[in-house]
């Protein structure tokens, strides 16, 4: 199994030049020939996890210091995605801020109209209740109020 993916990965290299020198330097088994050229058929995978930046800058940091090219690359493109990150997350926020303050302003012109508007309206409808129930019950009670008072004791003397 071992061999297999090792076999596999040579292939790989070899087809995408990963390896220094050139085919015709090397004298290759033809076993392992073979094997590359199956292998040629086969699709690269394509990593497709999703990383966050935290577990990327800890496997970028190496315990010695990097002497090698491809650390030292790594680490500068490492350190441009975060600084790009970080701009992209300021820009957003200034974005959202600057959303909040036009729905804020929206809001202060249109929310005393619109209140105002309501207001009319509940006042239309309160006034008319009020005209209803004045009608209803306050002007019985003061004509009873306004009656004369001999008028009140010959009804209630009727009555009795």
């Amino acid at each position: 199994m071992s061999s297999k993916l090792f076999d596999q990965a040579d292939a790989l290299m070899r087809r995408r030049s990963f390896v220094a020198g050139t085919k015709a330097e090397r004298a290759e088994p033809e076993w392992r020939a073979e094997v590359a050229d199956d292998c040629a058929s086969d699709d690269v995978p394509v990593l497709t996890d999703v990383v966050n930046d935290d577990l990327v800058a800890q496997g970028s940091q190496t315990p010695g210091g990097e002497t090698d090219s491809t650390e030292s690359e790594a680490n500068i493109a490492l350190r441009i995605e975060l600084a790009l990150r970080q701009r992209l997350s300021q820009l957003l926020m200034d974005r959202q801020a600057l959303l909040a303050q036009e729905i804020e302003a929206w809001l202060d012109e249109q929310m005393p109209q619109l209140v105002i508007r309501a207001m009319d309206g509940i006042t239309d409808h309160l006034v008319a209740l009020l005209a209803n129930r004045a009608k209803d019950e306050l002007l019985p009670r003061l004509e009873a109020a306004l009656k004369p008072p001999d008028a009140t004791e010959t009804d209630a003397d009727r009555a009795a």
